[in-house]
C-alpha cells in the first residue's frame, strides 16, 4: 500500500496540503491520479509480455481485473484483455 498524502507531508516536514501543490505543480496532476497513471502503465509492459490481464491486475496493485479494466479503458482506451490480445502474437487462443 503506498504511504498517504499525510504521511508523505510529514517525513518531508510540510503539510498535506502544501505538498499537493507541489506535487500538482510539479507531475501536472495529483499523487492518487498519479500512481493510477503508473500502475497502468506497469500493467501495459506486463500485458506486453503476456501476462493475462487478472494476474496484471493484482501485480500492479489493483484489487481484481475489473477494477483495471476501468482505469486502463479510461487510459488506454481499449479493454486490457482487448490490449493484450492484439499486442500479444497467441493471446487469444
Amino acid at each position: 500500500d503506498p504511504p498517504s498524502l499525510e504521511q508523505l507531508a510529514a517525513g518531508l516536514g510540510t503539510s498535506p496540503f502544501a505538498l499537493l501543490r507541489a506535487f500538482r505543480g510539479r507531475y501536472g496532476m495529483p499523487p492518487h491520479t498519479w500512481l493510477t497513471d503508473a500502475r497502468v502503465r506497469r500493467a501495459r509492459r506486463l500485458l506486453d509480455a503476456g501476462v493475462p490481464p487478472a494476474e496484471a491486475a493484482v501485480a500492479v496493485g489493483f484489487t481484481d481485473q475489473p477494477h483495471l479494466n476501468r482505469h486502463f479503458t479510461r487510459i488506454v482506451g481499449v479493454p486490457p484483455g482487448a490490449y493484450r490480445r492484439a499486442r500479444t502474437p497467441g493471446a487469444g487462443t
